[in-house]
């Protein structure tokens, strides 16, 4: 029997909201539960100290700790309405429990109702005046992940018997908090309004779940219910690894394993570190041990008490599964058996370490290993909950964002390590919602790293706020280098010498066949016919399966199979079961696979992988030849990176690579046509001078500039000459050089600067505005669906019937670009049609469209 207000109940069924209750959770019980979270918060992780920072603090006082602690207390007031206590007697009316509290805010009359009943008036020194005690109360309120609506509250909800209960409330926040209504500095700045609704937040997440405050009716006097709390809550945040041990071991040789560090390794463990916070940028060749240098930084930061998680964003999900295991390995050698769990921040996946979890409805199983530290990852609203998260840059980008539980985010991001990796300076809109974050993460105190192997100084510049510097000294700069902002204050770059034994010497070739398949696989097929591993990578998808359709099929790439090998170019369209046996067979055949410290091939003779932008960033492997449309030269020197990763001599320093593929060569295909400009249409600015130039990479400026760099020189050394490669083709000095060469260009800027600046307004649209308080009509929730990156996103299309992929995959549902339709043609979600077998796989109709999924992965076929 149900004697009190409660807050949460257990039904017979609970899907069924008429059907018995046979449980309940009283209102004191819980909000004490919450509040006492929210004081683990900040008492014992960083949340509590960014909090400090921006208030001008070491720490935050007990008085301060007691009145954020006060408003937790207060969070789930609204639900002694009239209306939310019906719901569990089946009584009309009926309501939330937010809205009406919110409610109570629109109108003088409203207010001085519950400012008498909860006595807010003695609140309002801790804000400046009521209201600015309105707007943290509405903050308060507005702690399911986005602001609450103010409208007047239905009748019925409120009758004196209501507000005699709202004064009960008023009454525990008192008993529990009694320094909270002493001397202290207000709370004046916008940024502590919107991280303390992002712990209030992530402190109800903890407090609502039964694993750790199971449900306890008899819990109804308010000093009992606070000290259970507490206890509670201290069992909780040790099992969920928020209270992290910092006993690590920080050294370099550990986390190497006993290999003595590269100079650029050591350079960044001995970065300086500042309660101010950090911003450190590592320009590195690719496989110089960016990742490890990473981590120890992170060791150190973590065992001076200055970060208590970490998160370690990629590109790609692909990217985030391989440095996830990586991650894992490196964590054992640090902190030995009392380690942290390593989560996969990747939606789709539940894994904890090695351990897979299993989704049953809401409910996550996983085994003993794990238990309660998998909590993180069982929804991606709590991944920066994580004591180590690896994942993709798009969920850092989406703390920023006005979407619903940014605020959530933000406050586990607030407590990590932030570290960037494959920053570059292509999407003006992703750089512009990353540098809001970075900058918000920075006025915290927080601490970051990005790395890159082709940043330019351009883009450097804008991360750590310097003027960038001319061509002819941006050309010059060291490379690698370490850049560091220590507490606001820019260091001067530091110069570590690059790995020694790392140069590698890459012969080039420009050959004008962007737009002949069939003279790129006989190319191709030629090397391969000497043993060759031979890797071509394509601007688009269609011209990466034109390529495919052409190669000899006893070269091609296969997939093993029940039913033998299957033949298959590497893209991404497929669906994700496929994509994962792609890229773990092209690691395979591809991969470093040493065999007695000694790399080896575990595929004999020549195979030809046809490939797009998927293998470029995200997988370890190893060709002997490489084929490569022209692309942006960060991007190409990315794909570069792909050719003679790994050294393969004998220990007598012999090649073990097929004669005639000693020297790692790289063909650049370029288009026919020599002049870019001649492509350009002077009405629109657009220009398609070959596959995936002009929209894939829409400046042709930096196109032009990577194709005359490449023009000058039949040999390039890497890492040596990355930077001049990268400035020669990025620079604004040199993109001013060619816009001046032919007045042709004149109309690609103008587009070019049209589509920035609209990149730029939908990023400030689509963020949230610190500065401005949490209520302020710049950070509601509108609706509009913004997201971590520009473009449409994919179509999910179920299947009328589970359908077996080309690779014996059963597969549910599929996604199609929207690329596959025509401009503004996009359909909706929806369900296929005719879905039926095919050779080599299947095939459906959606929208109209007739669609084949093969080995080839999802194509688009003429309906007649």
């Amino acid at each position: 029997m149900i004697t009190h207000p409660w807050a949460k109940l257990k039904r017979e069924d609970d899907q069924d909201k008429t059907s018995p209750v046979v449980d309940w959770h009283p209102l004191v019980a819980h909000s004490a539960e919450v509040a006492a979270c929210l004081e683990m918060l900040l008492r014992h992780t960083m949340i509590g100290t960014r909090m400090a920072y921006l208030m001008g603090q070491d720490a935050l006082t007990e008085t301060q700790i007691q009145r954020f602690g006060a408003l937790a207390a207060l969070h789930d007031a609204g639900k002694v309405n009239q209306g939310f206590q019906n719901r569990a007697f089946g009584d009309e009316p009926t309501s939330d429990h937010v809205t009406p509290m919110v409610g109570m805010l629109d109108s003088e009359e409203h207010w001085k109702t519950i400012e008498d009943a909860l006595q807010l008036s003695d609140m309002h020194p801790w804000f400046g005046d009521m209201w600015d005690t309105m707007d943290w109360l509405h903050t308060t309120w507005s702690h399911h992940g986005s602001l609450v609506e103010k409208a007047p509250p239905k009748k019925g909800l409120w009758p004196s018997k209501a507000i005699d209960r709202l004064s009960e409330v008023g009454g525990w926040a008192r008993e529990w908090y009694p320094k909270a209504f002493g001397d202290a500095p207000q709370f004046t700045r916008s940024e502590v309004q919107h991280l303390f609704n992002g712990a209030l937040t992530l402190a109800d997440w903890i407090g609502s779940d039964r694993t750790f405050f199971g449900f306890d009716a008899t819990r109804i006097d308010p000093a009992t219910a606070i000290d259970d709390a507490r206890k509670d809550a201290l069992g909780a945040f040790s099992e969920l690894g928020l209270m992290l041990n910092t006993d690590v071991d920080a050294s370099l040789s550990t986390i190497l394993g006993g290999y003595e560090p590269y100079k650029v390794q050591a350079e960044v463990q001995r970065l300086p570190t500042s309660t101010g916070g950090t911003l450190s940028i590592l320009e590195s060749a690719t496989g110089s041990g960016k990742t490890e240098a990473a981590l120890g930084r992170y060791a150190r930061l973590l065992k001076e008490g200055l970060v208590d998680s970490m998160y370690f964003a990629v590109p790609t999900r692909a990217a985030a599964k391989q440095l996830q295991h990586r991650v894992k390995e490196v964590r054992d050698a640090m902190f030995g058996t009392n380690h942290p769990p390593v989560h996969l921040a990747v939606p789709g996946y539940l894994k904890v370490d090695d351990v897979e979890g299993t989704r049953f409805g809401w409910q996550v199983r996983w085994d003993e290993d794990v238990d309660n530290r998998g909590w993180a990852a069982e929804s991606s609203k709590r991944y920066m909950a994580s004591p180590i998260a690896v994942g993709t840059i798009d969920q850092v980008l989406l703390t920023t964002l006005r979407v619903r539980h940014a605020h959530l985010r933000l406050a586990g991001l607030a407590r990590s390590f932030l570290v960037v990796d494959e920053v570059h300076a292509s999407s003006t809109y992703m750089n512009e919602l990353l540098h809001n974050v970075l900058t918000l993460h920075q006025q915290m105190g927080g601490h970051a790293l990005l790395m890159s192997a082709t940043l330019g100084s351009s883009a450097r510049a804008t991360f750590t706020g310097e003027d960038p510097p001319y061509f002819e000294e941006a050309q010059t700069q060291h490379y690698p280098l370490v850049s560091h902002v220590n507490g606001g204050t820019v260091i001067d770059p530091k110069k570590p010498r690059p790995p020694t034994g790392d140069e590698k010497q890459v012969v080039l070739d420009l050959a004008p066949l962007m737009r002949a398949p069939e003279a790129i696989a006989r190319r191709a097929e030629t090397a391969a016919a000497e043993g060759a591993h031979v890797l071509i990578i394509r601007n688009t998808v269609s011209e990466c399966q034109r390529v495919f359709e052409e190669i000899d099929s006893q070269y091609a790439f296969t997939i093993p199979t029940e039913n033998g090998p299957v033949s298959a170019p590497h893209h991404s369209r497929y669906c994700a079961q496929d994509r994962e046996q792609l890229d773990k067979q092209i690691e395979r055949i591809y991969g470093k696979n040493e065999v007695d410290g000694q790399p080896t091939r575990t595929h004999r003779g020549g195979v030809i992988t046809v490939a797009t932008q998927t293998v470029e960033q995200s997988l370890d492997i190893d060709a002997d030849l490489l084929i490569t449309d022209l692309c942006p030269m960060d991007v190409l020197l990315q794909r570069i990176g792909r050719l003679h990763r790994h050294d393969r001599t004998d220990k007598t320093g012999k090649s073990l690579r097929p004669d005639g593929n000693e020297t790692a060569r790289c063909v650049v295909l370029t288009p026919s046509q020599r002049s870019t400009a001649a492509t350009i249409k002077s009405d629109t600015g657009k220009g398609y001078p070959g596959p995936g130039l002009g929209s894939v990479y829409d400046d042709l400026r930096i196109i032009e500039a990577t194709w005359q760099a490449l023009e000058k020189r039949n040999i390039i050394s890497i890492p040596r000459d990355n930077r001049t490669l990268v400035e020669e083709a990025t620079h604004c000095d040199m993109l001013s050089e060619i816009e001046q060469a032919d007045a042709r260009w004149a109309a690609h800027v103008t587009y070019l600067r049209t589509g920035r600046r609209e990149e730029m307004l939908g990023a400030k649209n689509a963020t949230l505005s610190w500065d401005k308080p949490f209520v302020d009509d710049s950070n509601g929730f509108s609706g509009e669906r913004f997201t971590t990156r520009l473009g449409e996103q994919d179509i999910v299309v179920a299947l009328p019937e589970p359908m077996q992929t080309p690779f014996g995959q059963r597969v549910e549902e599929m996604t199609l670009s929207p690329y596959l339709f025509g401009p503004g043609q996009r359909p909706e979600n929806g369900v296929a049609t005719n879905a039926h077998s095919v050779p080599k796989g299947f095939a459906f109709t959606f929208a109209g469209t007739p669609f084949t999924y093969t080995n080839c992965g999802i194509q688009k076929r003429s309906s007649t």
